[in-house]
């Protein structure tokens, strides 16, 4: 049971035996009281019969006087003698009924004797005033009369009734007495169980409270001084639902909280020397990608050099050509224009590719987007190459697996993207040529697949750096500048898209690149 429940029993218990302490308190006193207002009711029953006895005597002797020696104050005296004795009358019925109210019906016998008393008083004043009627008292006869009503009916029929009377009120006086002796007896003896009771229920209480209590805090005491002195692992030992059982088990869960952030930090300290372990690691690999740009800068200056050197030669040496001696035929002029023309051209493009791909790295690419229909548009781009095609004798298929694709993007570079593993396919790949267009997850994926030698794992972790060049290259076509596959990889990239490669020596090699539904660009024209 719980602690605070059983403070409210133990409070509950002792409130209850004071309470019936003081309820029989309470009855006690009225007890008492009415014992005592008994007793006053029957002395008063007492004293009033002693007083009409008395009155009644006083009577008959003052009317046996006035038969004997006269009447001297004409019945002054008698009458009122007689109304003290109606008094002494009225008195006992009124008590009696206040009696009858206290203790009940049992009294209602006093009132049949106090009427035979009545009666009987009434008895002999009618027998007096018929002497008195009669005349001259001195006749023997009249004379036995009197004497028969004061001795017998008065001296032994009354005093009996008025002596049964009174001993019948003493009788009671006294056994109120006894009665209120024994309720006092009573209470004494029930006031001191109580008070034992009381005594035993407040030893009780506070025994079971001091266990409840003191063993739990002895536990929660020791349990602070382990986790102060560091032990983390110590836990208060809980049982039961009281509240200080409660508090147990809030310290240790404040104690596992201490374990857990303890350990927290310590790996959070593991785990900040492991980021700076990272962190420095990181920093190496971009010193050294650092490094790597700063050479691949050099290369790039120095491919660039390389790849314009060609057309610019080729068109200084039209111009030598075509200033060389004598004025030449219009048609040799123009056979030279056009050479170097060309020339321009390539030079032109490369710079081109090489400032999308620069701008595509820096964020800054700019495209024509519009809504097209790459279902239309793929094979537009395989037809209009058919004569390439033709002249490397190589078949090219288109397979539609999604229906209409319509996405919004830059319809010539995507072209650009298609010719560029077009023209890598002929030069590098084999006969065969399969162009398909799927549904992906993210948009919509086209996957060029050729029946070539293929690239190994290492050609294509380079194949999109700019001016690399498979091992094939320069066997199978020695022209490329090394910025197809770059270019393409920079075209799909700013349409939010993905490209990459799938081969294996002598098994082809299959480009897929994927164009989202809608693109996601940083910048856009």
């Amino acid at each position: 049971m719980r602690l605070i429940p059983k403070l409210y029993i133990s409070f509950g218990s002792l409130l209850a035996i004071a309470l019936i302490s003081v309820a029989m308190a309470i009855w006690s006193a009225r007890e008492a009281e009415m014992q005592l207002e008994r007793t006053h009711l029957a002395h008063q029953v007492y004293e009033a019969y002693l007083e009409l006895s008395s009155n009644t005597y006083q009577l008959f002797k003052q009317f046996g006087d006035a038969m004997l020696i006269g009447d001297r104050d004409q019945g002054a005296g008698e009458k009122e003698l007689i109304d003290k004795i109606r008094a002494n009358i009225a008195t006992i019925r009124q008590v009696t009924g206040l009696e009858i109210e206290m203790v009940g019906e049992e009294e209602i016998e006093e009132l049949d004797r106090l009427s035979k008393v009545e009666k009987q008083i009434q008895s002999l004043l009618n027998e007096y005033a018929n002497l008195v009627a009669e005349g001259d008292v001195a006749v023997p006869t009249n004379w036995i009369r009197l004497s028969h009503v004061l001795d017998e009916e008065v001296d032994r029929r009354f005093n009996a009734l008025i002596q049964e009377a009174l001993d019948d009120e003493a009788s009671e006086v006294q056994e109120t007495r006894d009665e209120a002796a024994e309720r006092v007896w009573q209470f004494k003896l029930m006031a001191g169980v109580f008070g034992l009771i009381a005594i035993l229920a407040a030893a009780a209480s506070l025994a079971l409270l001091v266990r409840d209590i003191r063993r739990p805090i002895e536990k929660l005491l020791t349990g602070a001084r382990a986790l102060a002195g560091g032990d983390l692992d110590h836990r208060v030992e809980t049982q039961g639902i009281s509240e200080l059982e409660d508090v147990g088990r809030a310290f240790n869960r404040m104690a596992d909280e201490i374990a857990t952030r303890e350990q927290a930090l310590s790996q959070s300290n593991e785990d900040l020397e492991q980021a700076v372990a990272d962190r420095t690691e990181e920093l190496e690999r971009v010193l050294k990608q650092l490094k790597t740009n700063e050479e691949n800068r050099k290369r790039l200056l120095a491919d660039v050099s390389h790849e314009l050197r060609t057309p610019l030669t080729v068109i200084r040496g039209e111009a030598d050509v075509a200033l060389r001696g004598d004025h030449k035929p219009p048609e040799v002029y123009r056979e030279a224009l056009q050479r170097a023309r060309e020339a321009a051209m390539h030079t032109a493009a490369l710079v081109d590719d090489l400032l999308f791909v620069a701008r595509q790295e820096s964020g800054e690419t700019r495209l024509n987007l519009e809504q097209v229909d790459l279902a239309s548009l793929l094979p537009a781009v395989i037809e209009q190459h058919g004569v390439a095609a033709e002249r490397h004798k190589a078949m090219v298929s288109f397979r539609n697996g999604t229906g209409p694709a319509s996405v919004r993007c830059d319809p010539g570079r995507i072209r650009q993207v298609v010719l560029i593993l077009l023209e890598n396919a002929f030069h590098y790949g084999g006969s065969n040529i399969d162009l398909h267009l799927d549904q992906g997850t993210s948009g919509y994926v086209v996957t060029l697949c050729d029946d070539g030698p293929g690239m190994t794992d290492d050609e294509m972790a380079h194949a999109f750096e700019r001016f690399f060049r498979g091992s094939n290259a320069a066997v199978r076509y020695d022209q490329g500048a090394g910025l197809g596959l770059p270019m393409a990889k920079a075209i799909v990239e700013a349409h939010g898209g993905e490209i990459a490669l799938k081969s294996a020596p002598g098994e082809g090699l299959t480009v897929s690149f994927t164009l989202p539904t809608r693109a996601k660009l940083a910048l856009v024209s």
